[in-house]
């Protein structure tokens, strides 16, 4: 019997949870997830919450440090919102694999999502990897792509990002639970692609929600895109007199 503990609090983590709970020869120890209310655009999109999905199941809710008082196989990050420590990894035979919501290598951190609109990149993915202590940079495990549609938002990367990594979880956790799955080192693999791996900062992004008084017909529609998300501030012009907001027209307004 395989013991896991899940790390995640949104909907795409329940999904995940479930799906685990449904393979044979895999035990979940608990789930490491936010104990706050939940967060405006999640309450606006019904987003399911892994605390009261995980109570219903029977499921123990762990806070993070106790994670540090057990021992599992393996640790499966869902877009968990906080870095696990080595005093948290250390605690998994095989390690602890994450899915982050950006293709890798070349795009780490937060907010890439809004980043690759602004950047006017065509193309966008999601990745999971092995987790180390340093932000989205361990061992490679795969990478799923899609096409960046002239029309779409960040809300619906977001929402494709999760989709797509939810299906690579279910993927390759069967392997990865076996213990024969290594993963590439991503630096290496950064020079086979020609790409500069980068990891963006939440403060970095959100600067660019501020459109340029010169900005183009193009620029402006892009950075509207870029933060048009449930429950958050869109993008902006500022003017002597405050905020001019700019949004899309669209079901996710």
């Amino acid at each position: 019997m395989k013991r896991v503990i899940v790390f995640g609090s949104m909907g795409v983590a329940v999904d995940c949870l479930r799906w685990l709970l449904r393979q044979p020869g895999v035990e979940v120890l608990g789930v490491v997830c936010s104990t706050e209310p939940l967060s405006t655009w999640r309450l606006v999109q019904k987003d399911e919450n892994m605390y009261d999905e995980a109570a219903k199941l029977g499921i123990p809710i762990l806070k993070l440090e106790q994670v540090c008082e057990l021992e599992a196989d393996l640790g499966v990050s869902v877009r968990y919102h906080e870095l696990l420590r080595a005093r948290h990894l250390e605690r998994f035979k095989l390690g602890v694999v994450n899915l982050h919501g950006a293709p890798l290598p070349e795009m780490r951190g937060s907010m890439c999502d809004a980043a690759a609109i602004i950047e006017g990149r065509e193309e966008y993915g999601t990745s999971i990897h092995w987790m180390n202590e340093k932000v989205d940079e361990g061992w490679l495990i795969a990478v799923s792509r899609f096409g960046i549609r002239p029309l779409d938002t960040v809300y619906e990367l977001f929402q494709a990002s999760n989709q797509f990594g939810l299906e690579l979880l279910k993927e390759w956790l069967p392997r990865i639970l076996e213990g024969h799955v290594k993963g590439v080192d991503q630096l290496e693999l950064a020079k086979e692609l020609h790409v500069e791996p980068k990891t963006y900062r939440v403060q970095e992004v959100r600067a660019w929600k501020q459109i340029p008084e010169q900005a183009t017909a193009q620029q402006i529609w892009n950075t509207a895109r870029a933060f048009q998300f449930p429950g958050h501030e869109p993008a902006y012009m500022q003017t002597a007199n405050g905020k001019v907001y700019v949004s899309i027209a669209s079901d996710n307004t």
